[in-house]
Formats: C-alpha cells, sequence, structure tokens
C-alpha cells in the first residue's frame, strides 16, 4: 500500500484531522506518548470507561476509531503493522481519572493482548481498576473444536464496544459489564467472506494477516450463494435460540463496492427467513481489515440479558452501528 503522508506519523495525524471537523465527538490528547489517543468530546469520569485499542498487520485505522459520546470513552490505535501502545492506554487512562474502574478492549491477537497486558499493570500501580476484554468472534480463526477463547477477532468487537458502552451508562459496575461482554463473547460470531473473481471462487475464512481460506467454493461465485453460506456456517457455531434475537454486521473489504455490501444484506435477510428471521442489520466500512473483495459478517444472538443494550443506533464520524 502507498501512503502520501508520513507513514510514521500516519495515525497521529489522522487522530488530529478528525478532532478538527468533528469537535462534536472526539478530541485528541496531545501530549501523550504517541498522541495516537481519540477521547470522546465528553469525559465522563463518573462511570466505569471503555477503552478500546487496535492496530497492527491489518493497518493504521480500524474499529479503534469508534470513539463518539455513544460508544468508547477512548481509543487507541497502533501504527502501521504495529500494536498499540501500553503507553498510550495508561495516559488515556489517567486523562479520563474515573475511579470506577476500565475495560479493556481489544481483538484477541498476540500484540494487542501484550500492550493491554502492560497496560493494566501501568494503571494498577496507579490505584486503578481495569480489566482485560479480548474479543474472539472469528469462528474459523482456530479447528473447530478448539476453545472458543482461542479464536482472533473481526469486526464483531464493534457490537460488544457498543453493548459494552450502553451498560456503563446505566451505571453497572466494572465486574457486571466485563460479565455481560463474556457472555456477548459466547454468542457472537463472524466470518471472513472473499473473492477470487480469476478463478471464480467464494472462499471463507481467510485471515487478515494472509492466514488461507477454510472453506473454498468453486460453484458458488454470486453474493446470494455467499450469504447463504456465511449465515449456514454462523448459524452452525451458534446454534440460536427461541428467545434470542438475531442481529448482523457487514462489514466491507477494502475493495468493495457499497452497493454490494447492501445487496449481501438483501439476500442475507431472504435466507435468514427459512431458519431464524434477523431483527436488524447494519453495513459499513467498520474496518480495513482485509485488501481484497469481500465482507466480514458478524451475527449476534442477542437475549434478554443483551438485547435491551442493542436497540439505540449508534454513530462516529464515519459509520452507524
Amino acid at each position: 500500500m502507498k501512503y502520501l503522508s508520513n507513514p510514521d506519523f500516519i495515525t497521529k495525524d489522522c487522530a488530529d484531522g478528525l478532532a478538527l471537523v468533528y469537535p462534536e465527538l472526539v478530541q485528541t490528547l496531545p501530549d501523550s506518548f504517541n498522541g495516537r489517543i481519540l477521547l470522546s468530546s465528553t469525559i465522563t469520569p463518573n462511570r466505569v470507561n471503555l477503552i478500546v485499542s487496535s492496530g497492527g498487520g491489518g493497518g493504521p485505522f480500524s474499529n479503534a476509531f469508534a470513539a463518539s459520546p455513544d460508544l468508547a470513552d477512548a481509543v487507541v490505535n497502533g501504527n502501521i503493522c504495529t500494536a498499540p501502545s501500553a503507553y498510550d492506554i495508561y495516559e488515556a487512562v489517567k486523562k479520563i481519572n474515573s475511579p470506577h474502574g476500565y475495560l479493556l478492549m481489544y481483538n484477541n491477537f498476540m500484540g494487542d493482548w501484550l500492550n493491554n497486558d502492560l497496560a493494566l499493570e501501568l494503571i494498577e500501580t496507579e490505584g486503578y481498576k481495569g480489566c482485560l476484554i479480548p474479543i474472539c468472534d472469528d469462528c474459523l480463526s482456530v479447528p473447530e473444536d478448539a476453545p472458543r477463547s482461542e479464536r482472533t477477532g473481526l469486526i464483531g468487537i464493534l457490537y460488544a464496544v457498543k453493548i459494552a458502552a450502553a451498560s456503563a451508562r446505566t451505571g453497572a459496575s466494572l465486574k457486571e459489564i466485563a460479565g455481560l461482554i463474556e457472555h456477548v463473547n459466547q454468542r457472537m460470531s463472524s466470518v471472513m467472506v472473499t473473492f477470487d473473481f480469476e478463478k471464480k471462487l467464494t472462499m471463507l475464512g481467510e485471515g487478515i494477516s494472509g492466514e488461507p481460506a477454510r472453506l473454498i467454493y468453486e460453484d458458488q461465485f454470486t453474493l446470494e450463494a455467499a450469504a447463504r453460506l456465511a449465515y449456514d456456517v454462523l448459524y452452525k457455531d451458534l446454534e440460536p435460540e427461541k428467545n434470542e434475537k438475531i442481529y448482523i454486521l457487514i462489514n466491507r473489504n477494502q475493495y468493495t463496492l457499497y452497493e454490494d455490501a447492501f445487496i449481501l444484506s438483501k439476500h442475507l435477510y431472504g435466507y435468514s427467513q427459512t431458519k431464524t428471521p434477523i431483527h436488524q442489520m447494519s453495513v459499513g466500512y467498520y474496518d480495513r481489515m482485509s485488501e481484497s473483495y469481500g465482507f466480514s459478517v458478524t451475527m449476534l444472538c442477542a437475549d434478554a440479558r443483551i438485547d435491551p443494550f442493542m436497540r439505540k443506533r449508534c454513530f462516529t464520524e464515519s459509520f452507524i452501528v
């Protein structure tokens, strides 16, 4: 990938620009360790706060820019092919200065875990409470018999952020919110769907760092077929119960047409009527996870514990979830 801006400062400069354009949503912390912190426009130390971090192999920008009064209280990105800095997370905690505790949320990759774990040690030395929340929604990232906790994360983290933020605003404790998101981890799965136009292949389970697809289909090269394949994989993994509502989140990859994402949503909705109808969908370019043509599709099965926190649409500078 080519950049006109300096790759060493691209994340910081983007955060600065976002805060200048949308001051009603976000602000920066200019004197922080790397300058890559984006804070909600409203700092609320009177409750549990949510800090999301992301970065590394997928590129410099990610769901970590989901900062807004409705979503994360602070976000921290890594730079290009670089995990987020523990010291940036630490400085965000000190700036917010909440005695109620912090949820440190990240996709379940080693670099992100290491930096969040170090950040937790740093904030605890200052007397703050914290809890690590890895999101493990990529259902094809590990063998079928592997524990769910060993899965890596895709775009489902946005649903987890939305739910955690809504719960925090009710005054829930750190322990209560952490338990809720652990439950979300059990009832949420994602799958990456990519297309090979030269060979006319539809592939499921390609990794964001170049891992080969787990499932390859030679005779399913349509959006309608892709919708069916994705829905079936997620449905089998989660086995929705009668009391659960199904929410779907579609993230289009870097080279995917805007129109195709919504056409996929139409096919997903239609196919779901044969099993468990979809209750609500969100579609967008949430994360540049893959330089390919395709989508990540997330299914959340929301029971009475989860559903109240999913009802409100949340906005950032570039997407709705």
